[in-house]
């Protein structure tokens, strides 16, 4: 069914607003129902003009590949922190985030070698939030961070810089995991059987992750 454009803006503008990440073009035409993507870029272009005209504390960037992102402005990230207490990433994807941010650029199987298996799904969620991107380079990859990260960090966009901001975003999520498990054992002790055990597991995963 043909959508009008205030429908197709309304959209675009949701989808964007919801993923809290990237946006590929291929899924903005899915959401319009449309096919050509010159629809989509032309409203996107719009839309960037309401975003970046200094009068939001919101801004929308175009990235490579086709992709869009929905973002809070740098100079708003230190205000909004104290009060939004979700961290970026669980503290495995960031140790690997961290790791390729110190030795960029690098092979994909070199951190892999290092991080282990579960790298490979922490170096898939980072380049589809357009934190690191992936240069094909025979049988394998060369990863390297993006100014999107330097930009989220509020850094310059030099390894140091960004592996400094990673570490210390590190540190207090690991601050922030030890407030939150001083309840857990409370918690666990009313669950009985294997209930508590599914609920220990879960914990146990989610830390590794």
């Amino acid at each position: 069914m043909k959508q009008d454009s205030k429908e197709i803006i309304k959209r675009i503008e949701a989808l964007l607003f919801a993923a809290s990440k990237p946006v590929e073009i291929r899924e903005l035409l899915s959401i319009c129902g449309l096919r050509k993507k010159e629809k989509i870029v032309h409203v996107v272009k719009e839309l960037m003009k309401k975003y970046n005209d200094g009068n939001s504390a919101i801004e929308l960037v175009e990235l490579s590949g086709d992709r869009y992102y929905l973002r809070l402005r740098r100079e708003y990230h230190d205000l909004v922190k104290k009060y939004v207490k979700r961290p970026l990433f669980s503290r495995g994807i960031m140790r690997t985030l961290s790791f390729i941010a110190y030795h960029q650029p690098i092979e994909q199987s070199k951190v892999a070698a290092v991080r282990g298996s579960s790298s490979y799904k922490h170096i898939k969620i980072l380049i589809e939030r357009g934190l690191i991107e992936a240069e094909e380079k025979g049988k394998t990859k060369i990863l390297k961070t993006t100014q999107l990260l330097a930009d989220y960090l509020g850094v310059p966009n030099t390894p140091s810089a960004i592996k400094k901001a990673l570490m210390s975003r590190m540190e207090e999520n690991k601050e922030k995991n030890k407030s939150a498990q001083l309840g857990s054992p409370l918690k666990i002790k009313n669950i009985q059987g294997s209930q508590a055990q599914s609920l220990s597991n879960i914990q146990q995963d989610s830390n590794n992750a």
